[in-house]
């Protein structure tokens, strides 16, 4: 085995679902030559159990591991990472010391921060890593050139963007004919992420993710490579239901259009989530109806506010226009409740104030909305991650000031501090758990446990039969855990 790849979600969730970056590497590398075994659901592993399968896969020959920071937790729960940073981390040192410790993922700039001068990873990689982790391993196996590094807070980082003089041809999301592996111990019918495209139209104030502000068509997959994979999967291991990967998945009428048609011809009933723009459906009559041939069963709706003036700063002006009146007609009218889907909502805009997003709770209460989240507003002033928001380079512009806690630097504007809306963020959620139904993600990962899905999506989450869900992820569990045993090493 070349490369072993390590993954899961943050500490306190029980959620099983797969996080598609390493699995996307592995595919990639093996492409290129290389043997790699991905080792999923770490945060459901004890530490013995997680020890005993990377011993399985890692031999003499073996020289490169990863660990994928894909989420970064919070408070408390941030002694998950330290058990991988500070404890697994170390011991695998002591007990391979041929091996080099690399990491990437959503998180891996928070975990630079923890982890500075190289004390716990050889490498961080920022950004997609499709060719600079091949380059690297191309280093580190078949003596190529380093891919350009740079020193951040004392650790060496790789950058999407970085220099890679030896690479033949550069990977190209258009032509990707990704397929899981047999490796990956895909199980039956389980629900699966997968990739349409990358990047996004619009170009949101507060995001952060890369290749915004694109072109309808660019970074768009090959729609007979999508079909092909939907087919093998289902053939293969009888996957009916995914976690659709593309930020925004209605930004183009004619690519619905197609995807219909390939969801048509497929010789089952697909079932997917996908992020949504409710303004593109507003915006385009027959829409709403082609996602459902296409089949759709959940969206995520980035509404984030209602207000007008907090709307329009962030760059969003169809929802403090429009959502209010909309989005219950949507849902009860023109969707008829088949399709569910999760509101998000933002805590910090300005001029928002605890009034104004009070009221939006109790908006979504009075018309029977199936869910809806609150986030926190996250702005940074540290520009040294993979991607910056333009609240983060120019938050001073916007209205946001700065304040110090417990020696953190953390936003504020005249209606709230981060702490004020840290507070608010939970007393929203508190207040919103009785009313939320089974939605989008957390929809579409019960099909791996063998629920129903249509029946599922009118289900209060507050209702589930917690103990029987539990007994299910346990099953899938320990038979994810035999299939990785089972594999040749």
């Amino acid at each position: 085995m070349d490369v072993i790849l390590l993954t899961g979600i943050i500490s306190s969730t029980k959620r099983l679902y797969r996080p598609w970056g390493p699995y996307q590497l592995a595919w990639y590398l093996r492409k290129n030559g290389y043997e790699v075994q991905v080792i999923d659901f770490l945060h459901q592993l004890d530490k013995a159990k997680v020890l005993e399968l990377i011993a399985k896969f890692v031999k003499p020959e073996t020289k490169v591991l990863g660990w994928n920071a894909m989420f970064m937790p919070h408070g408390e729960e941030k002694w998950w990472v330290k058990a991988v940073c500070e404890e697994l981390i170390p011991e695998l040192r002591r007990r391979y010391p041929q091996l080099m410790f690399v990491t990437g993922g959503a998180a891996s700039h928070d975990v630079n921060r923890m982890y500075r001068n190289r004390r716990v990873f050889d490498y961080f990689f920022y950004g997609h890593a499709e060719d600079s982790l091949l380059a690297f391993c191309n280093h580190v196996y078949r003596g190529k050139q380093l891919p350009l590094t740079e020193m951040v807070l004392g650790n060496r980082v790789i950058r999407e963007t970085a220099v890679m003089s030896d690479l033949d041809r550069k990977f190209d999301i258009r032509e990707c004919d990704h397929f899981w592996h047999d490796r990956d111990n895909i199980q039956p019918g389980e629900s699966l992420p997968i990739e349409m495209g990358r990047g996004c139209i619009f170009k949101c104030k507060f995001c952060r993710y890369p290749y915004i502000g694109k072109s309808k068509d660019d970074f768009k997959r090959r729609i007979d490579l999508v079909a092909q994979e939907l087919a093998y999967n289902y053939e293969k291991w009888g996957v009916r239901n995914y976690y659709m990967l593309e930020d925004t998945f209605n930004d183009s009428n004619d690519k619905i259009e197609a995807f219909a048609d390939v969801s048509r011809q497929l010789p089952f009933r697909l079932q997917f989530a996908a992020y949504l723009r409710p303004d593109l459906i507003w915006a385009h009559p027959g829409q709403a109806d082609k996602l459902r041939e296409a089949g759709l069963i959940s969206g995520f709706l980035g509404v984030e506010s209602l207000g007008r003036e907090s709307s329009h700063l962030i760059g969003k002006d169809w929802s403090g226009k429009h959502a209010k009146e909309w989005l219950p007609h949507l849902y009860h009218n023109i969707w008829n409740k088949e399709i569910t889907f999760r509101t998000s909502l933002i805590v910090g805009i300005p001029p928002d104030t605890r009034d104004d997003l009070v009221s939006t709770h109790q908006w979504a209460v009075d018309n029977g909305l199936p869910n809806w989240k609150w986030h926190l507003l996250n702005i940074n002033r540290d520009q040294n991650g993979a991607w910056v928001s333009e609240f983060d380079r120019n938050a001073d512009q916007y209205g946001f000031g700065w304040y110090t806690e417990n020696g953190v630097t953390l936003w504020k504007t005249s209606y709230m501090t981060w702490r004020e809306g840290k507070n608010l963020q939970g007393e929203l959620e508190t207040l919103s758990k009785p009313y939320q139904k089974q939605d989008c993600w957390g929809l579409i990962e019960r099909g791996t446990f063998g629920y129903d899905l249509q029946q599922d999506r009118d289900a209060l989450i507050v209702n589930i039969d917690k103990e029987e869900a539990a007994e299910r992820r346990k099953r899938f569990l320990n038979q994810y855990v035999e299939g990785l045993m089972g594999l040749p090493s």
